[in-house]
């Protein structure tokens, strides 16, 4: 058993012993010390996981598992352990197919890999409580109940008498107590955390399905439709109240699929209560990949019923009359027996199974306790219909088998098509009715589907195929997707469009093409790159390489708001609404791979889609996937082992047909820039051939675009020039790789050694006759025809200079105010104690400064706003550098439009004081950067007078009382149920300056917004962050209130 002091967070607010008015969540990191005991590639949680059901599954799944082999009661054997009855685990069978779908789609989970856990009311362990249910064989059981006594714990259960039948009263034990869980919310975030923790400990890797097959409860009152449950903002407020203030309890199997949904994980009732109300679909519709099914699960009499009334409709009688009874003797039928109610609930699913047909079916159905016979269920059905002259026909079918045996396989696919509709972010709506096939009553979204089996097993398979050939959205999938809104806490109907100050117009997506590769890093590496010294290293860790992984790794985690859940985050808007990575690689395990890993790129707005890349596969079915070794040093410098593989025979016609599929395929995108990184490094596009795709892309472009060109492995001494000259244009339009391209290049990204090697610049340490040098190297490029020119100098900051007028005309989605500037930047600052990986910083930065282009003010000052959305993660701010204290960035923010986290700026006499001084020394013209100005303006502070700062004490709560929001304005508790609640009172609007709307970055901002962008990469307490709000990078960044020309 799982107690609370073996769990991570029980030091922390939120564990079990704490205060029922803790609000924290638990820290799943704190034990440093443990370590997963297996990594499954799927979760599935059953509540009431030590009972018939529950046990039976885990049995199974570890039978399989270890492929054990035992003998029946009469000795016949060995026995093998198979998967009969899971359509999931089976291949197809025949010279038609059919069967199974394990060989017929890829990418379905393995059950073996499962992890398993759940929660019970009775204290029995799970290997004994497999003994005492009697239903498999005991060889069988022998060998595996040590390992489910010893190795698997089990949930203290949520536990409310009322929803339950007497005959399990006295055994009901092992429960949450009155003090732990005091209410339906403490039992909600109890819950919650249980989800997690399990996640956590079980190193779960794909989806969690979280199944109810504990006793069937009554019928609640609150789940019918007009109960009071029919929205999602409907359910949290129910939750949320106290029982008096609700009028009646909430049924446990609601609190636990709430909790489901909102850690991430789909709910199957697998109970016959009517849990699936209005309000949990609603709530499941709100995030991609999480669904809310059910009711009851068909597993054996009922499944034939419909395959049997639809032989007989297919025959074109008339069904009229269906006559049953069942007697077993298992703990769910004991249950029943002693619950009038319950046996209601589960005779309203088996009367309502043909509802959805036309015919007046009198369906009557009969369910007896009977003890002796176990778990072994005996069904009797009489078939009376209408024929030819409304003479009888009449058929009977006889069933014998173990109940749980039959359920246990529809437990396990529904868990396997969970979590592959999961990550294929299917529609909410067409998982369900794929899914119909499990349930008695198929309710939810899948409610009045055809209850006949074989109609829904053709839907499944529909349902089944159309994913596998689909890519993360499509255009019937859900608006959610259609439109951006990706978040579980915005409701549609409330948001129908995402206010931020910040936006891509059009929301225009960005295709990231070029060299891929598989970076395999070997970390804190010793040695100097020669001599035959045994050098070392600690750890290795793989991750997608080149420009086409690293750009896709930058903007596929940039997002406007930070995840409502901070640690399994649900989806928030993404900055750049579809990223398409365009590269080469093979059918091999590295290809595999790297394809994985580009994936795992947008887990968190889930806008990678590398649809366009797996179908280019074919196109070279030998190709092998480039693998490059990188020893990164401990001063922070990198090396490079590289093998080019299939980026040697990337050629041109491959990258343009690639263009051509994702312009004839993406109608739901349009695409407003092509970034192409490493030309020298791919030998067979370069030249005429490069400047071939750009064109290409261009015109698959909104207003045709912006192409970036980002340079790497640019080779040494490139051009021979007497020492400090440099070559002259002519010579940079014949350089064999990058001449022909240049004119389409908008904007070219390198760095200073590259700038060396291309046109024969020399730096000397100087930095007047440096700038003067960098900046006539650069003009070069723009007189071959290059819009912007971006220079990365390491720590020297960055240098950028534009085109002019009429150049910038020919790339319309440039900003015009950059037109003819040239800037230098000072790089990011980062703790001197920080632990740098420099590996992709340049990829980063280019997105960071790409990014910057392509975005336009909205217009919106979200200032105007009180309380819209949630401050800043702990993840995020325990791990941002931090260039000031605390005190400092709050004065940044206060002098900051506030951002698209439209949090509310707390008015303190410090940050007040600030901003005057700041805006009165930029008015007496100082040249200073923002960062010396605050610098100086926090000095200032410091020194002045104790009466000073009582006046602006003064003055702050002055300014605090006419900002003071009235009685009905939503307050930082209750802002995350104001966006659920209709009745919730409304924050107050934007104000919108129409002399703000489409109005670009600034140069020096958007520098800065890079630079920023480039160190949340290279600071390994940044790096693997899963987002980052550009909104807290922008206000770092701005170099004007607004982020504008400055008047």
């Amino acid at each position: 058993m799982v107690t609370d002091s073996t769990k991570p967070w029980a030091s922390s607010k939120l564990s079990r012993p704490s205060s029922s008015t803790s609000s924290s969540r638990p820290k799943l990191t704190s034990d440093a010390n443990h370590t997963p005991k297996t990594h499954g590639s799927l979760g599935i949680l059953v509540i009431g996981i030590g009972g018939a059901n529950g046990t039976t599954m885990l049995a199974g799944i570890l039978a399989n598992r270890h492929k054990i082999k035992w003998y029946g009661p009469r000795g016949e054997g060995p026995l093998d352990a198979n998967y009969y009855g899971c359509i999931t685990q089976l291949n197809q069978r025949g010279i038609h197919g059919g069967v199974g779908y394990r060989d017929k789609v890829p990418g379905l989970a393995d059950a073996n890999m499962a992890a398993v856990g759940g929660w019970d009311i009775r204290p029995t362990k799970l290997g004994d409580a497999l003994l005492q249910a009697q239903i498999l064989d005991y060889d069988l059981v022998k060998q595996v109940k040590e390992e489910m006594n010893n190795d698997y714990s089990v949930f203290k259960g949520y536990y409310d008498p009322r929803f339950i039948g007497t005959s399990q009263h006295s055994t009901a034990t092992h429960v949450l107590s009155k003090e732990e869980v005091p209410n339906a919310s403490e039992a909600l975030k109890c819950i919650r955390a249980d989800i997690r923790y399990f996640k956590w400990k079980n190193g779960v890797v794909g989806h969690t399905t979280v199944i109810w097959s504990a006793s069937v409860e009554p019928n609640s009152e609150f789940c019918v439709k007009g109960g009071g449950l029919d929205t999602a903002q409907d359910l949290l407020r129910s939750i949320a109240m106290t029982e008096e203030e609700r009028g009646g309890p909430l049924p446990p199997s609601l609190i636990y699929a709430t909790a489901a949904i909102m850690e991430g994980c789909s709910f199957v009732n697998g109970g016959s209560q009517n849990t699936l109300c209005g309000g949990l679909a609603d709530l499941a519709r709100q995030q991609l990949g999480v669904y809310c099914l059910g009711t009851d699960f068909k597993a054996g009499q009922t499944k034939f019923k419909t395959a049997a009334v639809e032989y007989i409709r297919t025959m074109g009688l008339t069904p009229k009359v269906i006559a049953s009874s069942n007697h077993l003797g298992n703990n769910d039928m004991y249950n029943l027996a002693t619950a009038k109610k319950a046996s209601d609930a589960k005779l309203r699913v088996k009367h309502d199974i043909f509802a959805a047909w036309e015919e007046d079916i009198d369906h009557k159905v009969s369910i007896m306790y009977t003890p002796m016979i176990n778990d072994e269920k005996r069904d009797f059905v009489e078939y009376t219909s209408l024929g030819f002259l409304s003479q009888y026909h009449t058929m009977v079918t006889y069933t014998r088998a173990s109940d749980s045996v039959l359920c246990v396989p529809l437990m396990i696919d529904a868990a396997v098509w969970c979590d592959y509709f999961a990550r294929k972010s299917w529609n909410y709506e067409n998982v369900a009715k794929g899914l119909a096939y499990l349930f008695k009553v198929p309710e939810g979204a899948a409610t009045g589907v055809d209850p006949g089996f074989f109609r829904q097993m053709q839907e499944l398979d529909h349902q089944v195929v159309a994913a596998a050939e689909s890519a993360f959205r499509k255009k019937d999938s859900s608006k959610a997707v259609a439109n951006g809104k990706r978040s579980v806490k915005f409701k549609e109907s409330q948001m129908d469009e995402f206010l931020t100050e910040w936006e891509i117009p059009n929301k225009c997506g960005i295709i990231c093409a070029g060299l891929a590769c598989v970076d395999m890093q070997l970390l804190s590496a010793t040695g100097t790159g020669g001599g035959e010294a045994i050098e070392s290293f600690v750890g290795e860790k793989s991750m997608g390489g080149g420009s086409v992984s690293m750009a896709c790794k930058t903007l596929a985690r940039l997002c406007h708001v930070d995840p409502l859940d901070d640690t399994y985050m649900q989806v928030p808007p993404p900055v750049v609404s579809s990223v398409v990575p365009l590269c080469k690689v093979g059918f091999d395990n590295t290809g595999t791979k790297l394809i994985s890993l580009l994936d795992d790129t947008g887990v968190t707005c889930r806008n990678v889609d590398t649809k366009f890349m797996k179908n280019a596969r074919n196109r070279d079915p030998d190709a092998t996937t480039s693998l490059a070794v990188l020893p990164i040093y401990k001063d922070g410098r990198r090396g490079c082992f590289f093998d080019a593989a299939s980026n040697a025979t990337f050629d041109a016609s491959e990258m343009v047909e690639m263009i051509e599929d994702v312009s004839n395929h993406s109608a739901e995108h349009s695409f407003g820039a092509f970034m192409f990184g490493y030309p020298h490094l791919l030998p067979k596009m370069q030249g005429e051939a490069l400047a071939h795709v750009f064109s290409k892309a261009r015109n698959m472009m909104q207003d045709r675009g912006i192409i970036v060109l980002d340079l790497n492995g640019v080779p040494e001494n490139r051009v021979q020039t007497p020492f400090g000259s440099l070559c002259s244009p002519s010579m940079l339009k014949s350089d064999p790789v990058l001449g022909p391209a240049l004119p389409h290049v908008d904007i070219l990204h390198m760095n200073e050694d590259e700038l060396s090697n291309l046109t024969g610049v020399k730096f000397e340490g100087d930095t007047h006759l440096d700038s003067r040098a960098l900046s006539g190297a650069a003009s070069l490029f723009l007189k071959c025809g290059v819009a912007v020119v971006a220079v990365t100098r390491g720590k020297r900051g960055c240098f950028i200079k534009c085109n002019g007028e009429d150049r910038f005309a020919s790339s319309k989605m440039l900003p015009s105010t950059w037109i003819n500037k040239e800037i230098s930047v000072d790089p990011a600052w980062l703790p001197q104690d920080t632990t740098i990986n420099s590996n992709g910083a340049g990829d980063s930065f280019t997105c960071g400064l790409l990014v910057a282009a392509m975005l336009r003010h909205t217009g919106l000052d979200m200032n105007h706003m009180e309380n819209s959305l949630p401050v800043q993660s702990p993840q995020e701010k325990d791990s941002m550098p931090m260039e000031l204290d605390l005190s400092m960035e709050e004065s940044l923010d206060s002098l900051s439009v506030g951002s698209g986290t439209s949090t509310s700026k707390k008015v303190t006499p410090y940050s007040l004081y600030m901003r005057e001084k700041y805006t009165a020394l930029k008015s007496q013209g100082s040249s200073d950067d923002k960062k010396t100005i605050f610098l100086k303006c926090h000095e200032m502070w410091e020194n002045e007078t104790e009466e000073i700062k009582a006046m602006y004490d003064r003055k702050c709560r002055e300014e605090v009382e006419i900002r003071k929001p009235s009685p009905d304005t939503p307050t930082a508790k209750n802002v995350s149920i104001s966006f659920f609640s209709e009745d919730a009172p409304k924050s107050l609007p934007p104000s919108r300056n129409l002399h703000l709307a489409n109005q670009p970055m600034n140069l020096e901002t958007a520098a800065q917004f890079a630079s920023l962008v480039a160190a949340r990469h290279i600071d390994m307490s940044t790096r693997d962050l899963a987002y980052l709000n550009i909104n807290r990078i922008r206000e770092q960044s701005t170099a004007s209130p607004h982020g504008l020309e400055e008047i």
